[in-house]
């Protein structure tokens, strides 16, 4: 059975978002812990906008929480969200989603009371979150792409820790199946955004002459390189990298004709930059209230821009208090973005459709995985008739030529498997019925 337990832009505001960030780390230290509860495998999505954990439980284990419920769980029926993505819970939850949760929040070291902030999601709501996901129709940035890049980044570090199941390993190429079919079959990434662009256009409505501003920017990721082609495209020029991997900064500073800067000269570097944009995985603040006062005295209180965007954040929530210092986070983007996404609401049918065929076909591979042990039942069942016939048959003849005609009734065994499996498979539907499944496995029941 899959499940997802996660919190996202929607759900939850960036304090709290900012609790539940994975690095690869954590991932490698956290997913054992899971594990031991009767987890198969997990995959961690954790982005700037949301943490979402998507697991496959054992739910035949024995002694587990899952074990006592009932039902399969397969992506075509209805799944359970045991709260919505408003952040309310519903009535009604399950142990082992219980148990989930309480892993999570020991190993976070943070109150119960943030569990409202969650969504739960099982079986085919599992599929349809995800595939609305690697399509960008779940951003704040509706239709962007960098959402691609992050989920294949979190499908990457399972399996390279042999965190992956084979049933998510499966759930995840067909997200980015979908993804792909979405944006190749409709217009839902035309004109598209991105954060990185909303914080450049958030920074040209406030500030006067952006093309003029020199700007710093703090981290040297993706963000931080996306940032500044839309700084190029809006005609700015004099930009200076840092990061705390000078070499990072280096290379990147390459590409853009900018400057990189060691990292221990960011303060100095605020009192000739107007415009600071920040995009780093650092868990506390790198900008604090004191040190920015310190900067704005020798600034003789020249205005200074900062854009976060980074959760948690890299700029302190209380440097806004600061005077003619202007911040402003991944929150405060949603306005700029709303514009855009209006633009692209008629794609979202389209994009509805090829999400369902492709959660169906999902579902198709689910319970056709109900079937394997039967198939192999009734593979067993006619080799053991016929290997012993075609043996004693080539045993009484004094003329035959043994390859041949173990090869023939090898053919025949062969044909005779084949079509009881499609009748199998019709008579199942597929692997759905599973009172019929348990009577045909009775037919060929060789104990």
């Amino acid at each position: 059975m899959i499940e997802l337990l996660g919190l996202n832009h929607k759900t939850a505001p960036i304090e709290v978002r900012g609790k539940f960030v994975f690095c690869e780390e954590d991932i490698k230290r956290f997913v054992p812990m899971l594990k031991e509860q009767g987890i198969l495998g997990a995959v961690i999505l954790s982005t700037c906008n949301r943490t979402e954990i998507y697991v496959e439980i054992d739910t035949h284990g024995q002694g587990h929480p899952h074990s006592q419920e009932t039902g399969h769980g397969h992506p075509h029926e209805n799944g359970h969200e045991h709260s919505n993505e408003n952040g309310h819970p519903h009535n009604h939850t399950t142990s082992g989603f219980d148990l989930f949760t309480d892993t999570l929040f020991k190993y976070r070291n943070v109150d119960k009371e943030l569990s409202s902030h969650f969504y739960r999601k099982s079986h085919g709501d599992v599929v349809r979150h995800l595939f609305h996901v690697v399509s960008g129709l779940d951003s704040m940035a509706f239709g962007e792409y960098q959402i691609v890049g992050q989920v294949k980044d979190a499908f990457n570090i399972s399996e390279k820790n042999n965190l992956l199941s084979p049933v998510l390993n499966r759930l995840f190429l067909k997200a980015f199946e979908a993804g792909k079919k979405i944006r190749t079959n409709t217009n839902i990434n035309k004109g598209a955004v991105s954060i990185s662009y909303a914080a450049v256009d958030l920074a040209n409505k406030k500030l006067e002459n952006l093309k003029e501003q020199p700007a710093l920017l703090i981290g040297a990721g993706q963000t931080s390189e996306l940032t500044i082609q839309n700084l190029i495209t809006k005609g700015c020029s004099q930009f200076t990298i840092v990061n705390r991997t000078f070499e990072h900064a280096v290379e990147v500073a390459a590409k853009y004709n900018a400057k990189a800067e060691e990292y221990n000269k960011l303060e100095e570097l605020l009192l000739v930059n107007n415009i600071v944009i920040t995009s780093t995985a650092s868990k506390k603040p790198l900008i604090t209230k004191a040190m920015v006062e310190d900067v704005m005295k020798l600034r003789n209180n020249k205005d200074l821009f900062f854009v976060d965007l980074s959760v948690p954040r890299n700029v302190a929530k209380d440097v806004d208090e600061v005077e003619n210092v202007h911040v402003y986070d991944i929150d405060d983007l949603h306005n700029i973005i709303d514009e855009n996404v209006e633009k692209r609401r008629g794609e979202v049918s389209a994009a509805e459709e090829i999400i369902e065929e492709l959660v169906l076909d999902f579902a198709n591979w689910i319970h056709s995985r109900n079937l394997i042990p039967t198939f192999q039942s009734i593979c067993k069942y006619f080799h053991g008739i016929s290997k012993p016939e075609i043996e004693g048959y080539i045993k009484n003849q004094k003329e035959i030529d043994d390859p041949k005609a173990t090869q023939f009734a090898e053919q025949i065994t062969n044909k005779l498997i084949h079509a009881m499996i499609n009748n199998v498979k019709t008579l199942t539907d597929n692997g759905r019925k599973q009172d019929k499944i348990q009577l045909v496995n009775q037919l060929f029941n060789q104990n």
